[in-house]
């Protein structure tokens, strides 16, 4: 959602950047090429029978950089080409408004490419400056999310990008403090509410950030961000407001290794984007949204177990004058199936209820805010996980996921044709039972180690995961399954 990036100072050098005093060349590329197989659930999205049926599908990616690398100069391009389903089934909603496109198959699609960093970054004394289009992320990735991190179970794709000026300092690095000070003015390119490439939505940003971060891990931040966005009407606007605080505790107890992690983030501001009957110029915005990680590893981290929550408020009142959802990052994992497969799919299908012309000449304003690629969001949520490396080439997990609502489980369109009365994506009414639903998740992960040959160096690996959730009543009940396998290679 509100995009915040944080770019380590060039004390910090790229991994693959050499001292030119040792006479090599400072510039380097790096890169993932991945594809992905995957046998979804087949999700019943509306009581007029619609579903996804898609068999099996095989996507593909290639996330490809350069970057050159000086004392005080740092030139970096980043790209992923072949995004897409290029091999089985695409799902049978035929509504291209799926962020993952899952309703098309084929390599050569215009959202197949998609640039991620074109940026010049520099130092002008104390101050560390940078300007062009970069990715962003902050904390555990509530809110800003690159999609360049691993997650538990599941996927990451795309990322938030935006075009930005950024200037940030040390201004206690003489004593010894690691606290950095960051001003940023931002034009969004891509995230979970904006795109200005395709839907044509503008959306600006002003930043101010403090980030203390010392050398074992430890971190404590707060950023504050205002937001701007116009929709392609340009005349329905967004006004918000956002703090966010994280941070983060690694500990040692005795043979056991801990870490304790959080964030939370707050929104206010107000919004014409979507209106209600008792709200016609437009809605205020109150929402909030925190998630929490506890990790205790043993035996050198061969064993570890991880607690994992979240929460997001949900709007209980679909009438009123505020605006109290709140969604989580598309790239915050929490499972597999219960909110990337599940309610992704409902969302499209709430949307296709909505556009639909045999139901009104128009969808309302605002329909297509309710897609948001089943992120995280007026839900709360508790995920046990226990993993495993019994080799340093091997590593399996297993974990569970809980979920309960925060707001009755209701369908818009559906609810909309009952006087407001809260029923589900199958007409039915709701039963008033807030759980969402429970899950279970596995992997096993082969590789995922550095191999190297001269001066190649290369970490190939194969995930094979699976999900299982045993779907509550209101959300469609039954079992619904996922099963992937991910064969990749990064440099």
């Amino acid at each position: 959602m509100i995009s915040m990036s944080w770019a380590l100072l060039l004390t910090i050098p790229l991994s693959w950047a050499q001292d030119e005093a040792d006479g090599e060349r400072p510039w380097g590329t790096w890169g993932e090429v991945r594809g992905l197989f995957s046998l979804p659930p087949d999700i019943t999205v509306d009581a007029e029978g619609h579903h996804t049926d898609q068999p099996w599908v095989l996507d593909t990616r290639a996330r490809l950089g350069v970057g050159y690398e000086t004392e005080r100069l740092r030139v970096r391009l980043e790209g992923d080409v072949f995004t897409a389903q290029a091999l089985g089934h695409p799902w049978q909603l035929e509504r291209d408004i799926d962020i993952r496109h899952r309703d098309t198959v084929g390599l050569l699609q215009p959202h197949a490419f998609a640039p991620r960093v074109a940026a010049v970054q520099g130092l002008l004394g104390p101050v560390q400056l940078e300007a062009g289009l970069v990715t962003s992320n902050w904390g555990l990735g509530l809110l800003a999310n690159d999609g360049n991190h691993d997650p538990f179970f599941g996927r990451a794709d795309g990322g938030d990008t935006v075009l930005r000026v950024r200037a940030t300092t040390l201004p206690f690095a003489k004593r010894g403090l690691p606290l950095s000070v960051t001003l940023a003015a931002d034009q969004v390119y891509a995230d979970d509410l904006a795109r200005l490439v395709g839907d044509d939505q503008l959306a600006w940003q002003g930043i101010a950030a403090l980030l203390y971060k010392d050398e074992v891990g430890r971190a404590l931040g707060v950023y504050g961000v205002y937001r701007h966005q116009r929709e392609p009407d340009r005349s329905r606007r967004t006004n918000a407001g956002v703090v966010d605080v994280y941070g983060d505790l690694p500990l040692t107890a005795g043979p056991l290794s801990v870490r304790i992690a959080a964030e939370a983030a707050g929104i206010l501001g107000n919004t014409s984007r979507a209106l209600t009957y008792n709200a016609r110029d437009q809605l205020k915005v109150r929402s909030l949204g925190a998630t929490g990680l506890v990790s205790v590893g043993a035996l050198e981290d061969r064993a570890l177990l991880h607690l994992r929550g979240g929460y997001a408020s949900g709007d209980g009142d679909g009438a009123d004058a505020y605006s109290r959802d709140f969604t989580f990052d598309p790239n915050f994992d929490v499972g597999m199936v219960l909110f990337d497969e599940l309610g992704g799919a409902l969302e499209v299908g709430a949307w296709g209820l909505l556009s639909d012309p045999e139901h009104s000449a128009q969808p309302p304003d605002g329909a297509e805010a309710l897609v948001t690629e089943g992120s995280f969001r007026r839900a709360t949520f508790f995920q046990p996980i226990l993993e495993g490396r019994p080799m340093p080439w091997l590593k399996v997990r297993g974990g569970v996921v809980m979920a309960w609502s925060t707001a009755p489980i209701a369908n818009p369109f559906y609810s909309y044709r009952n006087g407001g009365a809260p029923t589900t994506h199958l007409n039915t009414k709701w039963s008033g039972d807030y759980s969402l639903g429970t899950e279970i998740d596995w992997g096993v992960i082969v590789g995922d180690v550095e191999l190297e040959k001269g001066r190649l160096a290369a970490t190939p690996a194969l995930w094979v995961q699976g999900g299982h959730a045993l779907v509550s009543e209101d959300m469609g009940g039954g079992t619904l399954h996922l099963v992937t396998v991910l064969g990749r290679v990064q440099w």
